[in-house]
């Protein structure tokens, strides 16, 4: 068996920026989160996302024939729930071990670059290996090798990218500074992104987008995830942002006055949350793309059932629930993030800038959700794909928001 590679992610259509949007009915339902050719796996098969991070195709596809091959008497072939010889897990984690050895022995050599993309190979085979990253102790030893090799990479990378300890109550957490090779001080974004997917793996929207812009990208982890795991899911779940960006401002290289946050899919959530609540931030501007701010997360228990189990997997653990909690715990806790049922939908207008990229049909973000997100805005703009399903294509969204950003620049 072979997996091919066609079109990741649906194809575009037109896409428009609109000033307000004609509402209907939009139903949250869990089975049109994961798109069609993401596969029926526990896992969803991402092979063109994960080259697009660093993998290397013919190294994928034999990964994924590996466990295709061995777990034909199991349903379905990657179920998470073994991790013996042929599992996902297994089998992921082997392709990075191999590719970081390379790695290091590519450094010794003097080959910088080649060592450089093994280890950016290594970092996506650990991140799947980890992924959906729960508290489960093989997960977290891989999702640490990822940290492990990106650290490599990081030290051979022709920019700036550096691991700082941010503070927070009574610890610190940890987070990646990438910054471009201009001098500063420089405008910075915090990014974070779904409740699946690590900040190890957004590199590649700093190389592309942001540091030809000259912009720095600070990539965390949401609560409950990687290196902010000791804290979880709470309603101010803004808090790890917060605190990214007040930082950001004691350093002297970074330019306080220009500063940006940005978030998908769940990590879009505290974003929004910022944006309504914290105007003491003086934020140059926000973007918001996909995430639940109301319905998906006020949707009776059985809802969640409708999603993919790998998804809510995620969710549990960022939510700090046990493996087998029901989803009457899940929509408990949910119910709590409403950015509507905390009040934060009414108030006074709002100047910051705000940038919204959605889709015209997300399962998490109906567009009267958005509509009433943004309406005490004064100056926002809305790009909405032509297409359903969860998120926008990445590319696109991330050039998007890069130029956007330069327009807002104080």
């Amino acid at each position: 068996m072979r997996f091919g590679f066609g079109i990741w992610g649906l194809a575009l259509g037109a896409m428009v920026s609109v000033g307000a949007v004609p509402l209907g009915a939009q139903e949250v339902d869990g089975a049109r989160f994961r798109a069609p050719e993401e596969g029926t796996w526990y896992h969803p098969v991402e092979p063109e996302k994960w080259v697009h991070v660093g993998g290397v195709a013919s190294e994928i596809d034999g990964v994924l024939t590996r466990i295709a091959d061995a777990g034909q008497d199991r349903t379905p072939p990657d179920a998470p729930d073994y991790q013996g010889a042929g599992s996902w897990l297994a089998e992921w984690r082997a392709a990075g071990e191999k590719a970081f050895k390379e790695g290091r022995a590519l450094e010794v050599a003097g080959d910088e670059a080649a060592a450089q993309r093994r280890f950016r190979a290594a970092v996506t085979y650990f991140l799947q290996a980890s992924s959906p990253h729960t508290d489960d102790p093989a997960q977290r030893g891989a999702l640490k090798r990822a940290q492990d090799s990106y650290r490599a990479l990081a030290g051979l990378h022709p920019l700036s990218i550096e691991e700082i300890e941010i503070p927070f109550e009574d610890r610190s957490f940890k987070a990646w500074l990438h910054k471009p090779d201009i001098d500063g001080p420089v405008p910075a974004v915090v990014v974070s992104m779904g409740s699946d997917v690590a900040k190890e793996e957004l590199l590649p929207y700093f190389e592309k987008q942001l540091a030809i812009r000259g912009i720095a990208m600070l990539s965390l982890d949401l609560p409950g995830m990687g290196t902010s795991a000791v804290w979880r899911a709470s309603p101010d779940l803004d808090k790890l942002h917060v605190a990214a960006i007040n930082h950001l401002r004691t350093l002297p290289d970074i330019d306080g006055r220009n500063l940006f946050l940005q978030g998908a899919s769940f990590g879009g959530h505290p974003v929004a949350r910022a944006w309504l609540a914290r105007p003491e931030l003086d934020l140059a501007g926000a973007i918001f793309m996909c995430g639940p701010v109301h319905s998906a997360l006020v949707a009776p228990p059985e809802v969640y059932a409708h999603f993919p189990q790998f998804t809510m997997d995620g969710v549990r653990t960022r939510f700090g629930l046990e493996p087998a909690a029901g989803f009457d715990k899940i929509a408990a806790i949910a119910e709590t993030l409403s950015l509507k049922r905390q009040g934060l939908f009414d108030g006074a207008e709002i100047a910051t800038p705000m940038f919204a990229i959605v889709t015209n049909d997300d399962p998490v973000i109906p567009l009267e959700d958005l509509e009433a997100l943004l309406a005490r805005g004064n100056n926002v703009k809305r790009v909405i794909y032509d297409t359903p399903g969860h998120c926008p294509e990445r590319d696109s969204r991330e050039a998007m928001a890069a130029s956007w950003i330069v327009d807002q620049l104080r």
